[in-house]
């Protein structure tokens, strides 16, 4: 990678990596809670809900905090999840229906029962499965029948990895780095649609067979984050601020 590519990549990080990046972003919910045992339910309920358009995004996060009084430990703690989602298949949120979404609340009150916190019980199984892509520790807690954890080997992960970055890396307007156990140069990328298609443009990654942007699987992340470690050696996934930033003000 030339010199000009990466400082072009740089200076568009430090412009979007500011606090006006949470003002309309998933990530903004986990500004307004205090004590880390919620901010870290908080982003993690806000990045798997993070799919779609970013207004129906933010309602239906904001729809389950407010039923919660913004405290989603006790809410789970006390199993209200049970009365908030009715046990069936309609949708809660396009393809997340309401029984897995009972699922992903059971499976987390059941994580907190056990360590009293998420990052804790995390902790413990990925040192505990040798130190894997984190984000197969996390997925791998839940069962398939909740989807909104991706339960493929070879997924990209795209939501799980965007929450470990808001997790693991320090020293960030927008990034809580409540996870500091989990070095942030070993984070992936998170491949959204933007990311994807302006490392792309960049020839961060190349382009199919048939010109298009490469599909999002575990080993583009993979690859795309090795490039960006040529940029941002020690925290690699800084460089999703500008991919993404940059994607959004072209769109």
């Amino acid at each position: 990678m030339d010199e000009k590519l990466k400082e072009t990549l740089r200076s568009l990080a430090e412009k979007y990596e500011t606090k006006d990046f949470i003002k309309n972003d998933p990530s903004k919910f986990m500004h307004q809670v205090s004590d880390t045992k919620n901010r870290e339910l908080v982003a993690f309920l806000s990045a798997n809900l993070a799919f779609g358009r970013r207004e129906q995004i933010l309602s239906h996060i904001q729809k389950i905090l407010d039923n919660s009084g913004n405290d989603l430990a006790e809410w789970i703690s006390e199993e209200k999840f049970n009365d908030f989602f009715p046990n069936d298949e309609k949708s809660f949120y396009r393809t997340y229906s309401n029984k897995a979404m009972l699922s992903f609340f059971k499976t987390i009150k059941a994580i907190l029962d056990k360590k009293g916190s998420l990052g804790e019980y995390m902790r413990e199984e990925w040192e505990r499965n040798g130190g894997e892509h984190l984000h197969l520790t996390i997925a791998g807690t839940f069962p398939k029948e909740c989807s909104l954890l991706p339960h493929s080997p070879d997924s990209a992960a795209k939501k799980v990895n965007m929450f470990l970055r808001w997790m693991c890396r320090t020293e960030s307007p927008v990034d809580l780095g409540l996870w500091t156990w989990h070095g942030k140069k070993n984070l992936l990328v998170p491949l959204d649609t933007h990311v994807m298609q302006e490392a792309t443009k960049f020839g961060l990654l190349e382009a199919n067979s048939r010109g298009k942007v490469k599909a999002a699987n575990l080993k583009t992340a993979v690859e795309l984050t090795g490039k960006l470690k040529e940029v941002f050696p020690d925290d690699p996934v800084k460089g999703d601020f500008a991919l993404f930033g940059l994607g959004v003000d072209e769109k």
